[in-house]
């Protein structure tokens, strides 16, 4: 069976896909698992290094460049803070996919057995971040009015992909239903985003009400301490 033909464009989309499924980019793990993709992005016709791909797909190299195995209390603490003073979003979903061996350490009961107990013993306010993280109907405008502003793109599947949090809290029924009523209540052109996003059974169309909804789900929110394999 022929081997699969590579281009730049279909690299950077496995990679990005194999990202989403959880699977460990790290160069010593992706040269094991997937070794055609490895060796094509090396080399000279497409990136010429693991680093220049991954960077080309969006991501930081130095979060994936080491999986470290084995972990001490202290080493956990000092990441989280040092994670938390580079702005990093510990209570976003995919903050534990980008450091699986971090987050399941912490998770661990040898060490701490819960994320939240690990932020807490590290010295930050678990609480505090997950109130920041809530979405009222008034910071959904403002974010949508922001985005549209910086001209980023507006179209829900590329909102699905890149700003999970303000998508999912928009298409609350408690809040407007769709993304598409969320871009219409902000006053920004519709035109911007795609006809196709998938409709809520009940749309509803409320405006710049304080309605307090969680970014997130609870369930997700990272106690679970369960990642993609």
């Amino acid at each position: 069976m022929p081997g699969r033909v590579w281009t730049k464009d279909k690299l950077i989309a496995e990679i990005k896909k194999l990202h989403r499924e959880g699977v460990d980019l790290s160069p010593t793990s992706i040269q094991r698992t997937h070794s055609a993709l490895f060796s094509s992005a090396r080399s000279s016709s497409h990136f010429g290094s693991w680093r220049s791909a991954m960077e080309a797909a969006g991501f930081d190299y130095d979060n994936f460049k080491r999986v470290k195995q084995r972990w001490t209390r202290e080493e956990i603490l000092e990441r989280i803070r040092e994670m938390n003073a580079q702005g990093h979003d510990l209570l976003d979903p995919r903050f534990k996919t980008r450091n699986r061996s971090l987050y399941l350490a912490a998770c661990a009961h040898r060490y701490f057995g819960s994320w939240r107990r690990a932020v807490e013993a590290a010295g930050l306010d678990h609480e505090r971040m997950r109130e920041s993280r809530v979405w009222t109907q008034g910071r959904i405008l403002r974010t949508i009015q922001d985005l549209a502003t910086q001209g980023k793109p507006l179209g829900w599947a590329y909102i699905e992909e890149h700003e999970p949090g303000i998508y999912r809290a928009a298409r609350r029924k408690e809040n407007f239903g769709s993304w598409a009523a969320a871009l219409q209540a902000a006053g920004v052109d519709g035109s911007r985003a795609s006809i196709s996003e998938p409709v809520h059974s009940q749309a509803v169309m409320m405006m710049a009400g304080e309605n307090p909804v969680p970014a997130i789900d609870p369930k997700v929110e990272g106690d679970n301490c369960k990642v993609k394999a």
